[in-house]
């Protein structure tokens, strides 16, 4: 779609809630309830009156219709003006062109106490106030998943955002975002001028925006390319596996070029994910976060990720050891075999290096890292969060 389309803003408003401001030292605490995956597939409807009895929500009203996002803050480690955002992968599965749901037998209803338990997590990892923000039409949203990579989801996030911003007194977000979450990210960097780091991990950031139906408009983030590159305060990362089987590692490393050849700077790191799909990235970008978050160099970004990937590594090989037999485990040689070589055009003229990133004239991340690969389910044991299927 036209590029002025992606960043033109509708007017949206966002009345107060009636319980008023929330000020960070006195945050309540998100009530826990489930979300079945029966209420998500139908789309899920909440007045402004539920939403306000709801404790961390923004009512809004986006493009004339009226959407309650939660949110689930966290300052289990720390808190300051600028917190990290967490937006999850698509859900539900494919979408049929009838408008019915492909829900796989993966998609788990969403207890939201897990979905705190990640905001706690990410806010240990970076040492200040964490957010998981809810997409709409999951997660204790309300609206329709159906309108997932629209520009109208866009805009919801981004007015959720805003008024999230508003009501805690905040300066501005570093994000973070696995796959769907991530493609959002990459159209918010067109859209706004208070993001610090930007990670976007497993993200479609170079496809064709889908054809327009059902009264909604689609995006391609490569689109808003010009405009983002403008954007010199914010630090951007991508995390990718080569093998991703959803999001072809090509339209992510074609976004990087893209950036760089319109004179932006932008880090790329090459990883191995832990799922069937090697699709799952969201733990090495909440690492990366982290790392952007306290001023890292490339350089120690890329021997973290490779730490972090070992640790996994050894963690599921002794997994494994105890559950298969003998006869059935893997030889050692096999199990430490180095991750797949991107195609060599990915980053031309830079030899990916396995334990630093290559980097450009400006001393910026270029190529990535690679790692040794990892066997570990990419969500810690310690937040069940059920896998998105996108």
């Amino acid at each position: 779609m036209p590029i002025r389309a992606l960043i033109q803003r509708s007017r949206l408003t966002a009345p107060l809630l009636a319980a008023g401001l929330l000020a960070l030292a006195g945050v309540i605490p998100a009530r826990a309830h489930t979300v079945t995956v029966a209420n998500m597939a139908r789309g899920v409807l909440l007045t402004q009156a539920q939403c306000a009895s709801l404790p961390q929500a923004v009512w809004l009203n986006v493009m004339g219709r009226d959407y309650c996002i939660r949110y689930y803050l966290s300052v289990a480690g720390g808190q300051n003006a600028w917190p990290a955002v967490f937006l999850q992968g698509d859900r539900l599965g494919k979408l049929h062109p009838s408008g019915a749901w492909l829900t796989g037998a993966n998609e788990k209803d969403i207890d939201t106490d897990d979905l705190m338990r990640t905001a706690d997590a990410i806010s240990r990892q970076t040492g200040t106030t964490a957010i998981y923000l809810g997409r709409v039409g999951v997660e204790g949203s309300s609206g329709d998943h159906r309108i997932r990579h629209s520009t109208l989801e866009l805009n919801v996030t981004d007015a959720a955002l805003e008024e999230i911003k508003r009501r805690h007194g905040f300066k501005g977000f570093h994000l973070i975002g696995q796959s769907g979450g991530a493609k959002l990210i990459g159209a918010l960097l067109a859209l706004r001028n208070d993001i610090g780091c930007a990670v976007m991990g497993s993200a479609g950031l170079s496809e064709p925006a889908q054809q327009p139906r059902n009264g909604l408009e689609y995006f391609n983030v490569a689109d808003a390319i010009p405009v983002i590159v403008q954007k010199r305060s914010t630090r951007m990362l991508v995390i990718t596996d080569p093998a991703d089987r959803l999001a072809a590692a090509q339209t992510q490393t074609d976004f990087v070029r893209r950036i760089r050849q319109a004179g932006g700077h932008i880090e790329q790191y090459l990883v191995e994910a832990t799922d069937p799909q090697r699709h799952g990235v969201s733990g090495y970008a909440r690492a990366a976060a982290a790392d952007c978050m306290r001023n890292a160099s490339p350089a120690e970004i890329a021997q973290n990720l490779q730490q972090l990937v070992q640790q996994r590594f050894a963690k599921a090989s002794a997994s494994t050891r105890l559950d298969t037999p003998a006869a059935m485990q893997p030889r050692a040689a096999a199990a430490s075999a180095p991750a797949p070589q991107m195609a060599a055009n990915v980053t031309p003229p830079v030899q990916v290096n396995r334990a630093t990133p290559a980097t450009d004239t400006k001393g910026v991340g270029t190529g990535g890292t690679e790692v040794a690969p990892a066997a570990e389910p990419d969500t810690p044991a310690s937040e069940p969060l059920p896998q998105p299927a996108d």
